[in-house]
């Protein structure tokens, strides 16, 4: 397994960047259900009706952020989500929510006395 998490914000953007295309987010919605154990290769294919280069070319990209990860076993190549690197990119979502506006104290990620601000669905623009 890769020790490697997305560090700067660059190497994020390039990870979200990487989840951004369909046929990849689909690749890794489907391992994350067979998580931790993952999949091989072929069953991947089968399941997403995925052309084998084409395919081979999305798990690349997606070993390349970290995201999967390949262990070959005999004659198969099955590949796994790597669920501490998706952790990471949530965090990074979220390690500033709220700070902004004091909802949250930073320190111990509890709600302060201020009123929360409006829900997306709340707002009227």
């Amino acid at each position: 397994m890769l020790d490697h998490k997305p560090r700067s914000v660059e190497e994020i953007a390039a990870t979200f960047a990487a989840l951004g295309q369909p046929s990849r987010l689909k690749i890794v919605r489907l391992l994350l259900s067979a998580y931790p154990k993952g999949l091989p290769a072929g069953e991947i294919q089968r399941e997403l009706g995925i052309a084998a280069p084409t395919l081979s070319h999305h798990l690349d990209k997606l070993r390349q952020v970290c995201i999967v990860q390949a262990e070959k076993d005999r004659q198969w190549i099955w590949y796994s989500v790597q669920s501490d690197t998706l952790k990471h990119l949530i965090d990074f979502l979220f390690e500033e929510c709220c700070t902004r506006n004091r909802v949250v104290n930073p320190e111990t990620l509890e709600l302060t006395d201020i009123e929360a601000p409006l829900s997306c669905s709340d707002r009227s623009d």
